[in-house]
């Protein structure tokens, strides 16, 4: 499990530009990103793809905090 967040975060690190909780192209292609590395972990696709919206609501709630102080 370790591994596999911190397979996500770096990903995510990579590929996040400035504005990419507002383009939605960018979301798609880093919610696609992050719902194929789960299913290599062995997530069923549906699964796959909750966790991957989740991912990506955390990671857009942290970027406000971070982006407010």
């Amino acid at each position: 499990m370790k591994e596999l967040i911190h397979t996500i975060v770096d990903v995510i690190r990579k590929n996040a530009t400035v504005d990419w909780s507002k383009r939605e192209d960018v979301r798609a292609k880093l919610r696609l990103t992050v719902k194929k590395i789960l299913m290599r972990y062995g997530y069923p696709p549906d699964l796959a793809k909750l966790e991957a919206d989740r991912v990506l609501a955390q990671g857009e709630s942290l970027a406000e905090m971070f982006s407010t102080k």
